[in-house]
């Protein structure tokens, strides 16, 4: 991206007197509030601290001058928050430039459009002539960054599984990713467009990607996620030929939940049911390779032996995740679906939905990032597994992110050396 104070770069700006009394203010907010050089990232987080607190123009100006400092390396999602700051601070013609930026950007994708477009940030500026104008080229602009399919891999219970195909943005080099779309076992078709854009380090490289939703909680529970995900590598697998690609270089990648899941679709024993009346389910799930950012691994030992929150009800509803772990099975007498209380029957799923159990010397390699400053999956799931697969002879990478949270922005910039480690493993 060209920093926006660049103002004889050609980009069109709606008032260039309006934006001269921008860098006005913001040499002043500078001044007064940055006196000590500060790093884009701590200006950002000051700018959502004033948010908080509804101070919106100093938000504004502080997610202003983080872009100043990073220039082209600002990312889209700043630029929009910088925009939506201006437009709570009533100072439209200055969100209105940020936003014609966005217009020209070569990363926005449709998913960023989407949310813009229902962003109530953006209120007090939708009634403007220059609202609906901007915001169609805005589209336009994601829809030629990103070629984009909506594909149906599958049903169950009358519902379609979906999954996004996202084209390579250069040459082919005919390999796929699959990224299982995931967070607390939810998935969604919004997730899967705020993914559209991260993909690029994937898509930039020459890979096809595969932004797979599946059947989630509250309605489905782990078990079925994981069956849905193994079902979409198969639907990919079988129609690899229409969409030029090697059946047989195949990665998966996910974080957090959709780490487990890929996981648990690489740890998978080789199951093929040459017997199925539907073709798709003929084929191999296996995947030739899988890179994740701090996935759940063992549901029996969290964050130390014996630990288990499968049977805290309490617990699981607190973190929202009892849909996940609300187990059913088939009533033939009563033709429903009965809850599973027992807890001996409860531990043996959470024992078969937990990858740890299920290494062996044939696995694909693995490489995992997991931060040492993580609430939220503890560091000890990525450990254990490792040195499990240490154990077994399976190739893997491990980074411990010194400092890092549960948050993909605190992986980089080791993250994006996954499309260098799947280019290399998927052969």
């Amino acid at each position: 991206m060209i920093s926006y104070f660049v103002i004889n770069s050609g980009i069109e700006t709606t008032d260039k007197k309006n934006m001269k009394n921008l860098l006005i203010l913001l040499c002043c907010f500078l001044t007064a509030q940055f006196s000590f050089a500060q790093s884009p990232d701590a200006l950002y987080k000051k700018g959502d601290s004033l948010y908080k607190v509804k101070n919106y123009k100093n938000a504004a100006m502080a997610y202003s001058a983080g872009i100043k400092m990073q220039g082209k390396e600002a990312d889209v999602s700043n630029y929009w928050r910088a925009a939506s700051r201006w437009a709570m601070a009533n100072v439209p013609d200055s969100a209105f430039y940020f936003l014609t930026i966005l217009s020209k950007s070569p990363a926005i994708s449709q998913g960023d459009a989407n949310g813009i477009e229902g962003d109530k940030d953006f209120k007090s500026v939708q009634a403007d002539k220059q609202w609906r104008p901007l915001m169609n080229k805005i589209m336009a602009q994601g829809t030629a960054n990103y070629k984009v399919d909506e594909l149906i891999y599958g049903r169950k219970d009358g519902i379609a599984l979906t999954m996004l195909h996202i084209k390579p943005r250069m040459k082919s080099n005919g390999k796929s990713i699959i990224w299982v779309i995931a967070g607390s076992w939810f998935s969604s078709y919004q997730q899967a467009e705020r993914t559209i854009r991260p993909s690029a380090m994937f898509l930039d490289k020459g890979f096809t990607v595969f932004l797979v939703i599946l059947g989630s909680q509250p309605r489905y529970a782990i078990p079925d996620e994981i069956e849905d995900a193994k079902r979409a590598v198969r639907y990919i697998r079988y129609n690899a030929k229409q969409w030029q690609i090697n059946p047989n270089q195949i990665g998966i990648t996910g974080g957090s939940a959709g780490g487990h899941l890929s996981l648990a679709v690489a740890m998978a024993d080789e199951k093929i049911d040459s017997a199925a009346q539907d073709p798709v389910n003929r084929m191999s799930s296996r995947v030739q390779a899988a890179a994740v950012l701090y996935p759940p691994t063992d549901c029996l030992n969290w964050g130390g032996a014996g630990l288990s929150f499968i049977n805290n009800k309490n617990l699981q509803i607190a973190n929202r995740i009892y849909g996940a772990l609300d187990f059913t099975k088939w009533n033939e007498l009563t033709t429903t679906y009965d809850h599973i209380t027992d807890t001996s029957a409860r531990n043996k799923i959470a024992r078969e939905m937990s990858p740890i159990y299920y290494v062996s010397a044939d696995d694909p390699p693995i490489f995992i990032i997991h931060g040492d400053a993580d609430l939220t999956v503890p560091l000890q799931e990525s450990q254990t597994f490792v040195a499990r697969l240490k154990e077994a002879g399976v190739e893997n990478k491990f980074i411990i992110k010194k400092g890092g949270v549960h948050n993909p922005a605190t992986m980089m910039p080791e993250f994006l050396d996954f499309a260098d480690w799947f280019d290399k493993n998927l052969k």
